[in-house]
Parts: C-alpha cells; sequence; structure tokens
C-alpha cells in the first residue's frame, strides 16, 4: 500500500499542462517625432482570431484603440487612424495605430489592455523618442508605463522578469533540470551537469539570438522533447556512467534548449543594435528561474531520501517515469501536430 502511495504521490507531483511554451510574446514600436506618434504592432495570428475572429473589421477598428491608448501630461493623445494587415500566408498580422499629441511629449503614458483573454500573454513594447529608447513588457497585471527618459534601469528588470517567468512556465524546461536532478547521484555531480547545460543554452541562446544559428521551431521543440525522454530513460537505466559523458549530453542538451529559449527574444524583433541588454539580462532570467528550482528541489530530495530510505527509490522512479511520459507525449505531439 506504502509503494503504491508513493507512485501516486510521485506522479502527481508532476501534473504540467500538456503545452509547452504557453507564453504568447507580441511586440510592437512606438515611435515619436514632433506631436506625431505611430504605434505598430506585430500580433500573432492564433491570438488575434481567438479574440476578433467572430468580429467584423469595422467592429475591430472602433473596439483596439479603446485598449490602446497614449497620453502626455495626462492628456490623451488624439487617435487619428488605424491599419489591418492581414496575411494569410505569414503567422502574423500587423496593426498601426496613429495619434496626435501635444507639443510637450514628456513624460509619456501608455496604456495596452490587448490581452485576448490569455493571462500568459506578454507584450514588449520598444519606445522611440527623437533620439532615445527603452522598452517595457506589460501582462494582465502591468497595464499602464510611464517615460520620462531613457531608462536603462527599466529596460533590465523588464528582460529580468521576462526570462524568470520563460523559465517558470517552460515546462520542457523545468522537467528536464528534474530529470537532471533525480539523475544526479551526488551535489557536485548537479552542479557539474546543470553548469554545463546552463553554458551550453548561454551560448546557443546568444548565437541565435544575434542570428548566427537559425534552426526552426518545428525542428527545435521535438529534440527538446527528445532530450527529456532520453534523459528520464537514462535516469531509471541507473549503473555507472561516465561523469565525462554525462556531462557532455547535459552540454549538447543545453544547446538545443537555449534555441527555444531564444525565440522569445525572437519573436520580439529586436534590433541589432538594441540586442546587449535584452540578451544579458533575458538569460539571467532564465538562469535565476533554473537555479530556483534546484534550490527549492533538490533539498527537497534529500530529505525525502532520508524519511523514505528504500522507499525513495520508487518514489523516484515513478517521477522519471512522470517526466519521461510527458516528455513523450510532447515529442509525439510536435512531430505529429
Amino acid at each position: 500500500m506504502t509503494k503504491k502511495l508513493l507512485w501516486l504521490l510521485a506522479l502527481w507531483t508532476f501534473p504540467f499542462a500538456s503545452h509547452a511554451h504557453e507564453l504568447k510574446l507580441s511586440d510592437s514600436q512606438l515611435t515619436v517625432k514632433g506631436s506625431q506618434a505611430l504605434w505598430s504592432h506585430r500580433v500573432h495570428r492564433g491570438d488575434f482570431e481567438v479574440k476578433f475572429g467572430r468580429a467584423a473589421e469595422p467592429q475591430v477598428k472602433a473596439y483596439i484603440p479603446e485598449r490602446l491608448s497614449i497620453s502626455t501630461h495626462g492628456k490623451p493623445c488624439a487617435f487619428e487612424s488605424i491599419d489591418l494587415e492581414k496575411n494569410p500566408a505569414q503567422e502574423w498580422l500587423d496593426l498601426r495605430l496613429r495619434y496626435q499629441c501635444g507639443s510637450d511629449l514628456s513624460p509619456i503614458q501608455v496604456h495596452y489592455d490587448l490581452f485576448y483573454g490569455d493571462p500568459s500573454h506578454r507584450h514588449l513594447m520598444k519606445l522611440t523618442v527623437g533620439e532615445q529608447s527603452s522598452s517595457y513588457t506589460f501582462d494582465p497585471s502591468h497595464t499602464e508605463f510611464e517615460y520620462s527618459g531613457s531608462s536603462r534601469r527599466a529596460t533590465i528588470v523588464n528582460f529580468l522578469q521576462l526570462g524568470w517567468e520563460h523559465i517558470l512556465i517552460g515546462y520542457d524546461h523545468i522537467l528536464f533540470v528534474l530529470a537532471l536532478i533525480f539523475g544526479a547521484r551526488r551535489f557536485t555531480g548537479l552542479v557539474w551537469l546543470v553548469s554545463s547545460f546552463t553554458l551550453a543554452h548561454s551560448i546557443s541562446l546568444a548565437l541565435a539570438t544575434l542570428g548566427i544559428v537559425a534552426l526552426p521551431p518545428r525542428l527545435v521543440e521535438p529534440v527538446i522533447a527528445a532530450s527529456i525522454v532520453i534523459l528520464a530513460l537514462l535516469d531509471l537505466a541507473g549503473g555507472e556512467r561516465s561523469r565525462r559523458a554525462m556531462i557532455a549530453l547535459a552540454f549538447g542538451f543545453g544547446l538545443v534548449h537555449g534555441l527555444g529559449f531564444s525565440f522569445i527574444l525572437q519573436e520580439a524583433n529586436l534590433k541589432a543594435g538594441n540586442l546587449a541588454i535584452p540578451l544579458i539580462f533575458f538569460n539571467l532570467g532564465v538562469e535565476l528561474g533554473q537555479l530556483g528550482i534546484v534550490c527549492l528541489v533538490y533539498p527537497t530530495t534529500v530529505l525525502l531520501k532520508r524519511l523514505l530510505k528504500v522507499a525513495y527509490g520508487y518514489f523516484r522512479a515513478a517521477a522519471l517515469l512522470g517526466i519521461g511520459g510527458m516528455g513523450l507525449y510532447w515529442l509525439i505531439e510536435r512531430v505529429l501536430f
């Protein structure tokens, strides 16, 4: 009976959603010149269809400006026009809104509340006022932004948060880290594995974001799922394995996971000249999230090992079966669909 309860507990511990990378990121460029403001959006077609698929275009054009507004010194900028371009061959569609503002543009208040009914949606806005620029990440709980001058600190905080959130809702990456934790026999071994994985995905994240390496998600995502299955099976198989071989394996899979991380920054459509801060601090946010997982889970496994003793082996096996099973599900889903 105890063994059955342990198996059920371990399987219940990993009730992850069936879809990884639930984070939907749209982005926009808000350019203010003189008294004119042009706010150009790039929106995922799937998000747009969920919200507006049944609405007529005139209704959509009337509704959107109500959710996207600009003010200067608390006075709303006059909305002038909206252009909506749909290209059936592309995954994204373009929105362009034009506003007439007052002559004194600082501070600028921006309101964004266009989330398509998805609480995981994030919107990255890049703001250019004359020669100065800034960026901000909107989410359902942060719909207001005030700009009174270029703020590097705000950009750093935004990309730290984006990286942190991405690892915490990137269930496939979490499962891979959990498989590393359950597979490590000693803490020093875990440090080597996680360090190798971290170094590798930092390298591939940078290369992909800079455009040096380019692989489509339809190739990368199935390999990420396969990496979870392979690592879980190796952990279940047990036996003595070369530390160098496992470090090399973690490094190789880390390169692929880094490409998965990079899709967020690639979707943000950042310009080459503005990549340094987003790249560094998005990656740092990912590392902080990953470190948080290790610091939370590894001590828990040590405690369970002491409390459960022999029965911990059943818990570990059930956990790895759950991890591998979820990875297999994602692999099939990403290959077939």
